[in-house]
């Protein structure tokens, strides 16, 4: 659907403007327009931008589209100058849009597509160059070479975009020169870095555009299989997507004057920590190192991923005892920094599970499904509700939600308060909206210093599930009706990785 702006789409209400601006790069596209078309400087075009935004913008990102706008013009300075020119050229800032039609000859064809470049466009002297923003560092971005042909192609050969790019004929496009050189150079934010991707001649452009390029620009068009994951929230047919199931009341809450939006039990802790926090993961601004995680912490990403990796081995097969780290020198080669006492801990847990792992007694058509997503969409909320399972397998006709948590000492506290994960495990268990289809048992494994303990949560139970509801709308309702998405400055500053840009933030102190 992305790449067919004009296609027929899902009617979808309009949400109040008082929302607040939800692509992290539109303020600093804004911004940069002001200096560039306008001839503002960057205070100014700063000060006029806050003035006349359409739509209210978030301090933490309105601080960070300041760095944002300052990296990139500083980053524009150290771009290297184009082979064959003796001194810096100054390009202009074009304004509209490139595009190139290919494929049939004529718009008709379903061969026939546009290819069109965004992001900050310049020209002059026979150059053409485009600036591809990144809300990081270029360092941290690995090159994409069908990328990089398909952008180079259009700016070797495409002609300036004279209508609306949504409507739903094909462009109308006007005429242009050929460029002498086209160059591609990549820009991050964070760090004010930039990278010369391409340079040369039209030639050498259209020599990118190998087999390769064609054969994965025709997946694309051709479309493919359904992923539901993170991006569903944004989408426009989720609501009649085959693979996201539908599930009114999921969340017993009703519409808001917001849009539509997903949502995970992450997103509910961290908003119950800060909303502020919560707003800027999703416009997933570059993150700081937070405070190191604790060793408990470690050791337990440590134990899941170990125990995920056994449960991806193909066929299935159980666990078993000695399915565990030779040393701390081994475990360190996987990636995790463990030591001493958390490493013979940590080697015990999974040395528990092979006593517990529901594929000791399994049949050889038993089905494993570790760290499986699941993607549903309740239309009454109008959120897309996403869960990111420990373990979903079935034995038989039985399907089974585990959740595996490692904790040196059981709690006999309320689970479903403590767990709020298996309060959305018990939702969406009673809603049917697990894998099969039908009912699906839900299964807490905690791994402790004492044995590991397997609880069902008896998820069909109505006061089981009336509980479960109890505990997520305390995570959902705050969140699901919140425009502004207040700092909650303090405690929550310690491991927060946006404090740069949160201008309430307590600062952190060496001491």
């Amino acid at each position: 659907m992305k790449i067919r702006p004009g296609a027929p789409r899902p009617s979808r209400s309009v949400k109040s403007g008082r929302t607040l601006t939800a692509w992290a790069l539109g303020p600093l596209h804004d911004v940069l327009d002001l200096i560039e078309f306008k001839s503002l400087s960057m205070r100014d075009a700063l000060a006029e931008w806050r003035t006349a935004s359409e739509r209210p913008v978030h301090p933490g990102l309105a601080q960070w589209t300041e760095h944002a706008v300052s990296s990139y013009l500083a980053a524009s300075e150290r771009i290297p100058v184009p082979t064959g020119v003796p001194h810096a050229v100054s390009l202009e800032p074009v304004s509209r849009l490139w595009a190139r039609q290919r494929g049939a000859q004529k718009p008709t064809d379903p061969e026939w597509y546009e290819e069109m470049v965004t992001d900050r466009r310049y020209a002059g002297h026979g150059i053409r160059e485009l600036r591809v923003v990144r809300k990081g560092s270029v360092t941290d971005h690995p090159r994409d070479e069908a990328e990089i042909a398909m952008a180079v192609g259009v700016l070797a050969g495409g002609l300036p975009v004279l209508s609306s790019r949504w409507e739903k004929n094909h462009l109308r496009l006007g005429s242009s020169e050929e460029p002498r050189l086209v160059r591609l150079v990549e820009i991050g934010c964070a760090d004010a870095s930039c990278r010369l991707l391409f340079e040369g001649t039209p030639e050498q452009a259209y020599a990118c555009y190998d087999s390769g390029v064609e054969a994965r620009i025709d997946r694309m068009i051709a479309g493919g299989s359904y992923r539901p994951g993170k991006s569903c929230g944004r989408c426009d047919a989720v609501a009649t997507c085959p693979e996201v199931p539908s599930r009114p009341g999921l969340l017993g809450i009703s519409g808001s004057d917001v849009p539509r939006r997903s949502w995970s039990m992450t997103t509910g802790r961290t908003y119950c920590k800060c909303p502020a926090r919560a707003h800027l993961e999703d416009l997933f601004l570059p993150r700081e190192s937070a405070v190191e995680d604790s060793e408990a912490v470690v050791r337990g990403k440590a134990v899941h991923e170990w125990i995920e990796n056994r449960h991806r081995r193909t066929p299935p097969q159980p666990c078993e005892p000695d399915d565990t780290p030779g040393s701390a020198e081994a475990w360190q080669g996987e990636g995790w920094a463990l030591t001493g006492p958390q490493v013979r801990l940590g080697v015990q847990m999974i040395g528990d599970h092979a006593l517990v792992c529901p594929l000791r007694d399994g049949p050889d058509d038993a089905e494993v499904h570790p760290e499986r997503p699941v993607v549903v969409y309740d239309p009454d909320a109008d959120v897309v509700v996403i869960a990111k399972t420990d373990l979903l397998y079935r034995v038989g006709d039985r399907w089974t939600l585990r959740e595996t948590k490692t904790v040196k000492t059981p709690s006999k506290e309320d689970l479903l308060a403590e767990y709020p994960q298996l309060a959305l495990a018990v939702l969406l268990a009673d809603a049917e909206a697990l894998p099969g289809g039908g009912s699906c048992a839900v299964e807490l494994e905690r791994l402790t210093g004492s044995g590991p303990v397997v609880t069902d949560l008896e998820a069909a139970a109505p006061d089981v599930i009336a509980h479960a509801r109890g505990v997520l709308k305390k995570y959902v309702a705050p969140w699901h009706t919140d425009t502004r998405f207040p700092t909650k400055a303090g405690e929550a500053c310690k491991d927060c990785p946006f404090t740069r840009w949160c201008p309430d933030a307590v600062r952190r102190t060496d001491t």
